[in-house]
C-alpha cells in the first residue's frame, strides 16, 4: 500500500539533547505531518562553518516559520543564532517555554506518559500516537515497541537522538516502531567487507557466501517482522539489513550524522510544489559497458527530463567532479568500475599535547583531476586511520589497551600547519574504504561538499559495490537517496535492474520501485545486489518546466554568489588556495554560462 508523503510542521527542533527534543516533539507532533528535529553544527570539525550552512540550509528547504533552539554548547547555539534571522529563532530551556505552539491543548489535560531516559524512540513515539508529553524519570523503560499496521521503522540503539528523530519519522508515516541493539563496528565492517569480496576465491560459492552473509545480518536485527505487504526503513549505523528482508520493499537511513537533515532532505522534495526530476547528469567514461546509460536517457527524455551526458574522454575526474557538486540536477546516473584503489602506508612519530610519544600509522589513497595549469594537478586525499601505538585502530578492544588522548589532535593540527611528516611510507595493494569510481583519466575520489549547485538529488550508482562508503558521502551531501550496489554486478544486470526502476516502476515509492525491479530481473535467485538509501516515500516524479531557462538561472546566480565572496575572502585572510579554488569556481561558471547560453540562448549569449 502507497504511503502518504506527510507535510511538515511549520515548527522545527535543532537540539543535542534527546530528552528535550522528545518533550518538544510530543508538544508540537501532529499525525500526517513531520516535525523536524536536527542536532546542532559540531563547532570541533574544520568544516565548522559548513556545519553552521548545513543546517541554515535545510531550515530553509523545509519551509519551517520557528526552530526551536534546545540544549546544545553555546557556541553551536551562538553560531546558529548570528547565522539565522532573530525573529525566526527561539532558545528553549525546556517545553515549558513552547506551550504557545502546542498542536492540540488537550495535551495539558492528560497524563503524560512516564518514561525512563533509555528506548526514547519508543516512548516518544507511544506519547505521540497518544497524543501526550512525556515526562523522564530514572527507572528503566519497559520492552516494548510499538506495532505496524503497514510501515515499520527500525533503528538500531546507541544514538537516543536518532532514535526522538526516527519516532517522529515514524508518527508522520503511520509507521510502527523497533528498536534493536546497536551491531558492534568491528562486525558491520566485517560483514560488509564480506560483500566485497564475494568473488574472491575459497572453499565457499559466491551464492553460499551471500546466504551466510543474509544469516548473519538477520541475526543482528532479531524480532523484526515486516507487516504482511507492507515495507521496512531501517535506520543503522551502517548495514544494509534490508538484504535480509528481501520479502518486502526497504530502505536504509544512517544514525549518524545528520539523519534529521537527511530526513528532511527526503520529505521537502516531494511536497505538492515541488517539481520532482527536471534535469539528470549521466555520467559513462566507458570504462566497462553500459546498456543501462543509452537506455536511461531515452526513457527521460520521453519523459521531458533535460539530460546532460559526460561519456568518454568527456567523463574526465575534473569534468565530472565540477558536475557533480556546481552544475544544476536533479538525478545523477553513475556506470563505471567503483571499488578501493591501491596508495600508501605512512607513519608519523610525535609527541601529543600532553608529551606523550606516538607512533600513528594512517593509510592514504589518491584522487586527481587535471588543472588549467599545464604541469599541476588536482589531488584528492583520502585518509584512514590504521593504528595508534601499535594497536589496530578498528581493534574493538582498542580503548583497554591505549589512551587516545589528544593524539589525533595534534596529528590533524600539526599536519594543517606542515609542522610533521611521515617517518616512513609504504606502498600498499588497498586502502580499504576509499572507494574510488574509475574516470577517463584517473580514479575519481568522491567526498562531495554539495551536490548539483547545493541542490538535494537522487543518485543511482551501478558502479559494483558502490553503496559501502559512497552511500554515507552522497548522503552527508545531502543527497536525499542513494541507490547503489552491495557487490559486483554485470551489465546486463543493470540495465535490466535501472530499465524497470525508472521506467516501469516509476510512480511507486523508490524503495517499492527498486524492489519490483529486482524480483523481476532476478526471480527465485538470492541476488539481490542493489539497496536503497533515503526516506521510504519518495518516487520519480518527472517535472515539465523549462529546464534549461532553470539551469541558466541557477548558474548566474552561482557565479554573482561566488563574485561576492570573493573580495571577503581577502577581508577574512583566507589562504592563497582557498581564494584561487573560488575564483575557479567562478570561471566555471562563466564558462558555463557562455556555452549554455549559445546553444539554448543564442540572443542572450551569455551576458547577465
Amino acid at each position: 500500500m502507497p504511503l502518504k508523503v506527510p507535510s511538515i510542521r511549520p515548527v522545527a527542533i535543532v537540539s543535542d539533547d534527546a530528552q528535550s527534543a522528545a518533550q518538544l516533539s510530543c508538544l508540537v507532533g501532529m499525525r500526517g505531518a513531520y516535525v523536524a528535529v536536527i542536532d546542532g553544527p559540531r563547532m570541533g570539525r574544520d568544516d565548522r562553518k559548513a556545519e553552521v550552512t548545513r543546517r541554515r540550509n535545510t531550515l530553509a528547504r523545509s519551509g519551517v516559520k520557528t526552530a526551536l533552539l534546545g540544549p546544545m554548547p553555546e557556541d553551536a547555539r551562538a553560531a546558529l543564532q548570528a547565522d539565522l534571522p532573530k525573529r525566526f529563532c527561539r532558545v528553549v530551556n525546556g517545553w515549558e517555554d513552547a506551550q504557545d505552539l502546542i498542536a492540540d491543548h488537550k495535551r495539558l489535560e492528560r497524563e503524560p506518559l512516564v518514561w525512563g531516559r533509555d528506548r526514547i524512540g519508543i516512548g516518544t513515539l507511544k506519547a505521540l500516537t497518544e497524543g501526550r508529553r512525556i515526562e523522564f524519570t530514572d527507572e528503566p523503560s519497559r520492552m516494548e515497541n510499538v506495532p505496524a499496521a503497514n510501515h515499520l521503522v527500525v533503528c538500531e540503539e546507541g544514538e537516543p537522538l536518532s532514535e526522538v528523530i526516527a519516532a517522529n519519522y515514524a508518527f508522520a508515516l503511520g509507521a510502527g516502531l523497533i528498536l534493536i541493539p546497536r551491531v558492534p563496528k568491528v562486525l558491520t565492517d566485517e560483514l560488509l567487507e564480506g560483500f566485497y569480496g564475494l568473488q574472491d576465491p575459497g572453499d565457499l560459492s559466491p551464492t553460499e557466501r551471500l546466504q551466510s552473509l543474509k544469516h548473519r545480518i538477520s541475526a543482528c536485527c532479531p524480532n523484526v517482522k515486516a507487516p504482511q505487504g507492507g515495507s521496512i526503513t531501517f535506520v543503522t549505523s551502517g548495514l544494509p539489513f534490508g538484504i535480509a528482508h528481501a520479502d518486502v520493499p526497504t530502505t536504509h537511513l544512517f544514525t549518524y550524522p545528520d539523519l534529521g537533515i537527511c530526513v528532511v532532505n527526503g520529505i521537502a522534495a516531494e511536497q505538492p510544489e515541488k517539481l520532482g526530476v527536471e534535469i539528470a547528469v549521466l555520467v559513462d567514461p566507458g570504462t566497462t559497458p553500459a546498456p543501462e546509460i543509452e537506455g536511461s536517457a531515452k526513457v527521460l527524455a520521453k519523459r521531458r527530463v533535460f539530460v546532460r551526458g559526460y561519456s568518454g574522454r568527456g567523463a574526465s575526474v575534473r569534468a565530472v567532479t565540477e558536475a557533480v557538486e556546481l552544475f544544476p540536477y536533479d538525478l545523477l546516473i553513475f556506470a563505471t568500475h567503483c571499488g578501493d584503489a591501491d596508495g600508501y602506508r605512512w607513519t608519523y612519530e610525535y609527541k601529543d599535547y600532553e608529551g606523550v610519544p606516538r607512533t600513528f600509522v594512517v593509510d592514504i589513497a589518491l584522487g586527481v583531476g587535471q588543472t588549467d595549469e599545464e604541469e599541476m594537478l588536482d589531488v584528492m586525499h583520502y585518509m584512514r586511520f590504521h593504528s595508534l601505538d601499535g594497536v589496530s585502530w578498528t581493534d574493538p578492544k582498542k580503548a583497554e589497551k591505549i589512551t587516545v588522548g589528544s593524539a589525533v589532535r595534534y596529528f590533524v593540527d600539526a599536519r594543517a600547519q606542515d609542522e610533521i611528516k611521515p617517518v616512513k611510507k609504504e606502498e600498499i595493494e588497498r586502502v580499504t574504504g576509499s572507494a574510488v569510481m574509475k574516470m577517463f583519466d584517473h580514479n575519481y575520489l568522491a567526498m562531495p561538499r554539495h551536490l548539483g549547485n547545493k541542490a538535494t538529488p537522487i543518485i543511482i550508482n551501478n558502479a559494483c559495490v558502490s553503496w559501502h562508503e559512497l552511500a554515507k558521502r552522497f548522503m552527508f551531501a545531502d543527497c536525499r537517496a542513494y541507490i547503489g550496489t552491495l557487490y559486483p554486478i554485470m551489465p546486463a544486470e543493470a540495465d535490466a535492474v535501472m530499465m524497470a526502476t525508472i521506467e516501469k516502476q516509476f510512480a511507486k515509492e523508490l524503495p517499492h520501485a527498486l524492489w519490483s525491479a529486482q524480483n523481476a530481473a532476478y526471480k527465485d535467485s538470492s541476488r539481490r545486489p542493489y539497496v536503497v538509501s533515503g526516506v521510504y516515500c519518495q518516487r520519480f516524479r518527472f517535472g515539465s518546466k523549462n529546464a534549461p531557462e532553470r539551469i541558466l538561472a541557477e548558474m548566474m546566480e552561482a557565479q554573482k554568489s561566488w563574485e561576492r565572496r570573493l573580495p571577503k575572502l581577502a577581508e577574512e585572510g583566507a589562504s592563497d588556495s582557498i581564494i584561487k579554488r573560488t575564483g575557479s569556481l567562478v570561471d566555471y561558471y562563466a564558462a558555463e554560462i557562455a556555452a549554455f547560453s549559445k546553444r539554448w540562448h543564442p540572443k542572450r549569449d551569455g551576458r547577465r
